[in-house]
């Protein structure tokens, strides 16, 4: 063995085939997305989109990650996109999104509450309003205030 600028000759790598790379948390992210995106496009059922998002985080290199969306079409291929139709766009759709988020935490915190009621064997203060009562009067307000707009 040689020796060049003092330090010793490495031995020549043999060329890594391209699907055979180590894939990273960001490669592993876009797929998950696609198989979201094709979960909801209606392409995977629940059992298969389950085994393939298990399959991505299991996945170690480009070649295992290609091999999850290999028979999916392309995102660019959606029929709607392809038939230029655009897809609707949904007025109250952020307003849906966040009563939807206000009814989860509410039941979750009332959900909380009532078991510490049921833990200690005594009726607690329902503290769940406080989280549940102002952000459902600001949103009462905002559906109030829309539906004046409307008119």
């Amino acid at each position: 063995m040689g020796k060049v600028d003092g330090r010793p000759e490495q031995p020549e790598r043999p060329a890594v085939r391209p699907e055979d790379l180590r894939a990273g948390h960001a490669d592993r992210d876009i797929v998950l997305d696609r198989l979201r995106a094709a979960h909801v496009e209606g392409r995977l059922d629940a059992e298969e989109f389950d085994e393939r998002i298990q399959a991505t985080l299991a996945a170690r290199t480009y070649g295992e990650l290609d091999a999850l969306t290999s028979d999916l079409p392309p995102v660019s291929a959606v029929p709607a996109v392809a038939a230029g139709a655009a897809p609707a766009e949904d007025p109250n759709a952020d307003f849906r999104s966040g009563v939807a988020a206000w009814a989860a935490a509410s039941a979750t915190t009332m959900a909380i509450w009532a078991i510490s009621c049921l833990a200690l064997g005594q009726f607690v203060f329902p503290w769940f309003l406080w989280v549940a009562g102002p952000w459902g009067t600001v949103l009462l307000v905002a559906w109030i205030g829309t539906r004046l707009q409307g008119r």
